[in-house]
């Protein structure tokens, strides 16, 4: 019996080594680096720093609702914007759309900072990305790229600075041409 035991064991001590064994083949890193990217900002606007004449809309599950037409605008380019109400207005399918949670990214996740959007076609959806050229703080900080937005083609990436006027002045201070970019990915390998 007690042999029997050391077998099962042993058989179960080889199965576990296998399976951390295969596991460890099929997960690697892939890196890549690029120059002549073109980096922009974009950042949540809010209302109550957004005064002005009001404009009508209609909000999908809310209603007819008014907002300051300057709030508008600047939320139809950023894609989202904080109300007077505390929650956030997105602007997206030619609709006008409440959430509660926050501004969400194109997957559905709230917006913090370290989101990039990217073109997929060139940084795949979750890679970590790093802009060394970009002013400081930026400049040291990895990225995540779980968004995508309209005019986000090629090389061109569009990293969230934040909500409010100085998240605003930061889009203008990190805007740049030719910058380097260096992106991070889990690849599968092996069978």
């Amino acid at each position: 019996m007690k042999y029997y035991c050391l077998i099962c064991l042993g058989i179960l001590l080889l199965l576990t080594m296998y399976h951390y064994d295969s596991t460890a083949q099929t997960q690697s890193t892939s890196s890549s680096c690029s120059d002549g990217w073109y980096v922009t900002g974009y950042y949540i606007p809010r209302e109550d720093e957004l005064p002005g004449d009001t404009e009508e809309i209609n909000v999908e599950h809310v209603g007819a609702l008014s907002f300051s037409q300057e709030f508008l605008n600047e939320t139809r380019t950023e894609g989202w914007g904080i109300t007077r109400f505390g929650w956030a207005l997105g602007h997206y399918n030619d609709a006008w759309h409440r959430s509660d949670s926050g501004a969400l990214d194109a997957d559905g996740n709230l917006l913090s900072e370290g989101i990039i959007a990217i073109d997929r076609s060139l940084i795949p959806s979750g890679a970590k990305v790093q802009i060394s050229t970009l002013p400081s703080p930026w400049s040291n900080k990895t990225f995540r790229a779980t968004d995508i937005g309209n005019g986000i083609t090629g090389q061109h990436i569009d990293v969230f600075t934040g909500m409010g006027r100085a998240a605003e002045q930061e889009t203008f201070r990190i805007t740049s041409e030719n910058n380097r970019v260096c992106f991070t990915t889990n690849a599968k390998t092996g069978d």
